[in-house]
């Protein structure tokens, strides 16, 4: 169902603000309406703002030094103890950071220093001081580069040349006299000549190298020294998670601050409660603040409240379902509890191997129980475990058992209970149909409660009930001769109803019954939403088909060894386990992911399609949203 919510709206003296908001985001039961265009600049504590980014980047640099944390739950502790680790998070973030930026100078100036060598590797032979390489009165020089044929060109011309050629060009140091200057450039122009300028450096290439190879060398020492002590600063990685949780808290608590309204001495807040934790949110104001005002009113029409969902404990996880298409709307109706049955049924019957579903439903139970995931994680894992019941129930009536017939198995003849997916092709495709069919009525009937309950009967019987009357009628005409008087009753009678007043609300006797013909043509498109429903006969007979095939492939294995004697009956088990092992696995996740999400389109396309009011927003209470750890008061 969706809660009820009302509107509050709190005013207390302005001392007594921050204790308000620690209580009512310790209940979590409030969502603040923000009076203003609130980004993060204008929280007024940016330093608190910056601060999460800090502990994220420094959570994530500390990620690639540690090692791969091992696979658990996440720790839990109580909000004391959350934040009474801050002042050791804060520290170690800021020791990740210095960390960080002496790795970054280090590396930066290897790189330099690198680049550095590069440019001087050509003159590496250069016997004369970089200093020393400058025009005179009488000399001058060109420094730089010339293809490997144009040295011999230049020295013909009368110039000093001291080439070092290199792979593809030579680097040359010539000279001439004054007097010279221009006529060696033109030369050197037509020879494409490039010219090079030595960086500010004194004595000869070799020895600068030399030197540059002495700084880098010590340079990653205090790399891998700083590599080192990232690496021992990264087994403490969770108290910097830990401490991303604590300021993420504190951060939520003031963007809402700012979201209020502020006098000098008093201090307005508004929100959404729901209406079965309003005495919880008044007693947590009660508790922080001596002088308040808390009133609630219901919503008005022209508001829209956010939406939450409160179901049974069993249903509960199918909120995953709905919530992954869309939030219902404030005014519509929750399909939880609805949807469930049928999501629950029909992937047992698209998985349909009992020992896939014996599989999913242990293994669900297992990652629930150790490894305690929360919020739509643990609802996702509870829907999988769910699913594993259902296909451990269909199995025996219409599938099989890691891909192995019961009656093999049982050594009967009573198997499957219901049909051979293999055999009986058409009685199980009637039956997928026939529960589309019933599926598609249910949510027609809701679709009918929702127009009674706003006031609207006739849209229920004429635009509602019409269609099941119809297409029963035609259903009873094909599949149930002797019942033809019947099924042309409903039939007439809904084609009628569709007829005559689908179009009510036009004066216009023609343009009312063009609308109802308009609306009999929509029997198409029922029609190919109950042959969609032949995905679950098709999916439950790959699943099988996939798992015998794997048997098959295992037996061949083990058969090729068969010849060998014990040795090779033991190596034939080995293998053929081995294979059988991840063909199994591989057929399980394939076929579990497919149940899932063509179990999930069923919902959205045919059964959403015929009610479901999909323009809701989810209730956002100021609360403790932690990712990393559980906090066991929460």
């Amino acid at each position: 169902m969706i809660v009820p919510m009302k509107r509050l709206t709190l005013v207390a003296l302005k001392a007594d603000e921050e204790a308000i908001l620690q209580a009512l985001q310790r209940t979590g039961t409030v969502e603040v309406i923000s009076q203003a265009d609130v980004s993060d600049e204008k929280t007024g504590d940016e330093q608190l703002l910056s601060q999460v980014q800090r502990f994220e980047s420094a959570a994530q640099l500390l990620k690639r030094y540690g090692e791969k944390p091992p696979m658990g739950p996440k720790p839990e502790m109580s909000a004391e103890e959350l934040f009474a680790s801050m002042p050791e998070s804060v520290a170690l973030m800021e020791r990740t950071e210095e960390l960080d930026k002496t790795l970054a100078a280090a590396r930066s100036e290897i790189e330099k220093k690198e680049t550095l060598i590069e440019t001087l590797l050509p003159w590496e032979r250069l016997d004369a001081r970089i200093e020393d390489i400058h025009a005179t009165r009488s000399v001058r020089y060109a420094v730089g580069f010339l293809p490997l044929c144009a040295v011999e060109q230049v020295e013909a011309a009368g110039f000093a040349v001291e080439a070092f050629p290199g792979v593809r060009e030579t680097a040359v140091l010539v000279a001439s006299a004054a007097s010279e200057y221009d006529e060696m450039q033109r030369a050197l122009k037509e020879l494409d000549f490039a010219e090079f300028n030595f960086p500010a450096m004194k004595g000869t290439p070799r020895m600068n190298i030399r030197a540059l190879e002495t700084e880098i060398a010590s340079l990653r020492e205090t790399e891998a020294q700083t590599v080192n002590a990232l690496e021992t600063v990264a087994k403490q990685r969770t108290l910097l998670l830990e401490g991303l949780d604590a300021t993420s808290i504190e951060r939520d608590r003031a963007r809402s601050a700012a979201a209020v309204e502020k006098t000098t001495s008093a201090f307005i807040l508004e929100g959404w409660v729901r209406a079965d934790e309003e005495e919880k949110a008044q007693k947590a104001v009660a508790g922080a603040a001596e002088v308040f005002s808390f009133e609630t009113r219901e919503p008005l029409e022209e508001e829209a409240p956010p939406s939450a969902m409160k179901n049974k404990k069993l249903v509960e996880p199918f909120e995953s379902i709905v919530t992954m298409y869309a939030y219902p709307s404030y005014r519509g109706v929750d399909a939880t509890a609805v949807m469930a049955p049928f999501y629950f049924l029909f992937f047992g019957m698209m998985l349909s191997d009992s020992g896939y579903g014996l599989a999913l439903f242990i293994g669900g139970l297992l990652f629930s129980k150790y490894m305690k995931p929360q919020g739509g994680m643990a609802k996702l894992a509870r829907v999988i475990t769910y699913g594993g019941l259902s296909a451990l129930i269909c199995g025996p009536f219409i599938g099989t058992f890691f891909g192995m017939n019961w009656n093999d198995i049982f050594h009967t003849d009573i198997f499957p209970l219901l049909f051979d997916p293999m055999v009986d092709v058409m009685p199980m495709m009637l039956l997928s149909c026939g529960l589309g069919l019933v599926h598609m009525f249910t949510g027609i009937v809701v679709k009918m409660y929702m127009c009674f309950r706003d006031g609207d009967p006739q849209s229920a019987i004429f635009d509602q009930l019409s269609w099941i009357l119809l297409l029963t009628g035609l259903i009873l005409l094909f599949a149930a001769p002797a019942l033809k008087t019947v099924a042309l009753v409903l039939t007439a009678l809904g084609g009628g109803m569709l007829l005559l007043f689908s179009g009510r609300s036009k004066k216009n006797p023609i343009m009312r019954i063009g609308s109802g013909l308009g609306a009999l043509y929509n029997i198409t498109g029922y029609l190919s939403d109950i042959l969609s429903y032949v995905r679950i006969f098709a999916l439950g007979l790959v699943s099988g088909a996939m798992g015998m095939v794997f048997n098959l492939i295992g037996g061949m294995v083990y058969d090729a060894f068969g010849g060998l004697g014990i040795v090779g009956a033991i190596l034939g088990c080995i293998l053929a386990g081995a294979v059988l092992l991840v063909l199994h696995v591989f057929s399980l996740f394939i076929n579990t992911l497919g149940a899932y999400a063509h179990c999930a389109r069923l919902q959205f396309i045919e059964f959403f399609g015929k009610f479901y009011e999909a323009d809701g927003r989810a209730f956002k209470p100021l609360r403790f949203n932690t990712r990393n750890v559980i906090l066991r008061d929460k």
